[in-house]
């Protein structure tokens, strides 16, 4: 019988900037300006591409006053 439990980091959901501007409906510099700043947790992989992790944007949201639009989503 094989294991079908994926990896922790495959189970990471990463967002693109484009991802979380569109979702957010900002310009996609206000997405790299949060993650100069620190306001949301990125991963650089390379000069000038950035993956963002689901649960950064979930961080995000519940710090700043959010988080009734996460329990919407999770019902």
């Amino acid at each position: 019988m094989t294991n079908t439990a994926l990896p922790v980091w495959q189970s990471i959901h990463l967002l693109t900037v484009p991802e979380v501007a569109e979702w957010a409906r900002v310009h996609p510099k206000t997405v790299y300006r949060w993650i100069k700043i620190g306001e949301i947790e990125a991963i650089q992989l390379g000069a000038r591409t950035y993956r963002i992790p689901e649960t950064a944007v979930v961080d995000y949201l519940q710090r700043n006053g959010y988080s009734h639009l996460i329990q919407q989503v999770e019902k």
